[in-house]
């Protein structure tokens, strides 16, 4: 195999894998991210639902608020399937929900996150407790939602590197031959040179990786040079002495 094949095979092979780690970096960072974000937004709407559940005096009377019934048009891009309001009392009954918090499961000590599979389906619940104890606030989202936007990110990195693979690896063997240029122009040097012309080649004009290469070979040519003028000249004085 030559040496630009081989450079290139290289370049092929570790262009994806860098790649491919700088992208799990970039996937593990988005989820940090997006995890952050919605936590952020979990707490800040089990906090406004307990502030209103304090200040609407609707503890201790079944009150759910208002839901969109099953399958009504919400309009945009909102998915209110994936987040889940619930408020219990100190007794655990619920006195306040909406259409997806049905599903939250009331656990009297919880507090903060908890990740929980409901009907098979990962999701991500906040627990607020009253500071009286008086009641418990849960707000919950699917894992899925972050997960489609995690991927989402990812995705968005991976398709132009898919679209610009062609172009790079077009790029990386333009660079590899022209980085190889040089020792295809030595090469045409000494291919052209006489049988007896042992001359130094320019050195100076040799990459840098090749110029003690060219030295040594330069210095065993003179050596043979040396050897070969020491046989003619022995051979020059023996046909003299007959």
């Amino acid at each position: 195999m030559s040496l630009q094949r081989r450079l290139l095979v290289y370049l092929l092979l570790c262009a994806p894998l860098v790649w491919g780690v700088a992208l799990a970096i970039s996937a593990a960072q988005a989820r940090h991210e997006v995890n952050e974000l919605f936590d952020t937004q979990l707490i800040r709407l089990a906090r406004q639902v307990q502030v209103l559940t304090a200040g609407q005096g609707i503890l201790g009377a079944e009150s759910p608020s208002p839901t969109p019934s099953a399958g009504a048009e919400l309009g945009g891009e909102a998915d209110l399937e994936d987040l889940a309001i619930a408020v219990w009392d100190r007794g655990g009954e619920r006195v306040l929900v909406d259409r997806e918090g049905d599903q939250l499961p009331w656990r009297a000590d919880a507090s903060g996150f908890s990740d929980q599979v409901i009907d098979d389906v990962p999701w991500r619940i906040f627990y607020l407790q009253a500071p009286e104890g008086q009641w418990l606030v849960a707000a919950g989202q699917r894992m899925y939602e972050r997960d489609e936007l995690v991927w989402g990110l990812v995705g968005s990195q991976l398709l132009p590197w898919l679209l610009v693979l062609p172009v790079l690896l077009v790029a990386m063997a333009w660079a590899v031959r022209t980085a190889l240029a040089p020792m295809r122009e030595l090469a045409n040097e000494l291919a052209h040179r006489g049988a007896d012309n042992l001359g130094q080649v320019a050195v100076e004009r040799a990459p840098l990786e090749l110029q003690p290469l060219l030295v040594a070979m330069y210095d065993q040519l003179s050596r043979i040079d040396d050897q070969l003028d020491s046989e003619r000249r022995f051979s020059a004085d023996e046909s003299d002495d007959l």
